[in-house]
């Protein structure tokens, strides 16, 4: 089954046709290579691959001669590159409301990119990561323009200078200190755990005196909207759903598009131009619940096919032979030998994981 693809809205691009134009160089050359059309920058509400926003952050990087590409162009971008959001952000009461707000409606502009805010007496701490697979030159560009407008938004939520602030990255620096330091405005620090800013925690209590309670309800409220009618993450969406009530008898195509308040057949389309189909979701699902069930020998086979949904063991069996090349029963005396050592230790899969 093909993976969900994880999406960004072309807000992202504000400012690339510029910074490149001011180089000299073409940026529709650039959008092609990484299969990014040349008219996407002129769409901002549009959405293409995250995949590719990181591909064209090296690319440029590289081809440019400018290694400090996503740093450039973070610096032609500001709050309202989250659109609506910034909304929310901008009218939210304090600065902690509204970078929960950023976090919690963060599917709405791009579903791979997940922030986490803490705090204790001293310090707060607003991690950021992209759920995805990168080069090291990719993931360097990504995570270093999503730190400095994380560190734009904050200081313009708090009017603070924030010199006293400090940025950790787990990668290695591809710039010299004195240059992230000159960007950030702070001290950056590499090869760390996580890429994370790091704060006064009283920053989070400073009030947001442009705060309107009205315009922030009306944000969430169109976010909320937008994201149920239209989800950038719809595959990951149905395979939360479907999780939830695989045992239940009532895992079907219909009730999940109700339950996403979609008619069916716009649920099929939108799913396969995500490369995916409901029943292949419904399938891959069964078959990773099986590798976790299958091994607790306590629990009987006929419960187990319950679990995964099926009305009847032949159902399940059939399945367990084309997942496995084995029925649940040999599967399940394979595990119990194992622990004597003569056996494997989990279902082999004709499928790739």
């Amino acid at each position: 089954m093909a993976a969900s693809p994880l999406l960004v809205r072309a807000r992202a691009l504000t400012g690339f046709v510029d910074l490149v134009r001011s180089q000299g160089a073409n940026p529709d050359h650039l959008l092609r290579a990484v299969g990014i059309p040349p008219a996407l920058p002129n769409h901002p509400d549009a959405t293409f691959a995250l995949e590719a926003f990181a591909r064209l952050l090296a690319r440029s990087a590289e081809l440019l001669k400018m290694p400090d590409f996503g740093l450039r162009l973070a610096g032609y971008q500001d709050v309202t590159v989250l659109g609506a959001i910034a909304l929310i952000a901008m009218n939210s009461e304090t600065v902690e409301d509204a970078l929960k707000g950023i976090t919690r409606n963060m599917p709405y502009h791009s579903p791979g990119l997940q922030s986490r805010l803490t705090r204790d007496d001293r310090w707060g701490y607003a991690q950021v990561f992209h759920d995805l697979v990168m080069n090291e030159a990719e993931k360097r560009q990504l995570a270093e323009h999503t730190l400095l407008n994380a560190v734009a938004l904050i200081r313009s939520t708090a009017q603070v200078a924030g010199k006293d602030w400090v940025i950790h990255f787990d990668h290695r620096p591809g710039l010299a200190l004195r240059e992230y330091r000159r960007a950030y405005g702070c001290n950056v620090m590499f090869d760390q755990a996580a890429d994370v800013l790091i704060f006064p925690a009283d920053i989070l209590d400073i009030r947001i005196q442009s705060a309107n309670p009205e315009l922030r309800s009306s944000g969430e409220r169109f976010v909320r909207s937008v994201i149920r009618r239209h989800p950038l993450d719809l595959g990951r969406q149905v395979e939360e759903l479907v999780g939830r009530q695989l045992g239940t008898g009532r895992c079907t195509l219909p009730v999940i598009a109700r339950q996403l308040t979609l008619p069916v057949h716009s649920l099929q389309r939108r799913l396969a131009e995500q490369g995916m189909c409901f029943e292949d979701i419904v399938d891959d699902l069964r078959r990773r619940r099986a590798q976790e069930l299958l091994p607790l020998t306590a629990m009987p086979l006929t419960r187990v096919a319950d679990c995964l949904g099926y009305t009847s063991q032949t159902s399940f069996t059939r399945s367990c032979r084309r997942w496995f090349g084995e029925p649940p029963r040999t599967l399940r005396a394979g595990f119990t030998l194992n622990r004597r050592g003569v056996r494997r230790s989990r279902p082999r899969s004709p499928h790739p994981e």
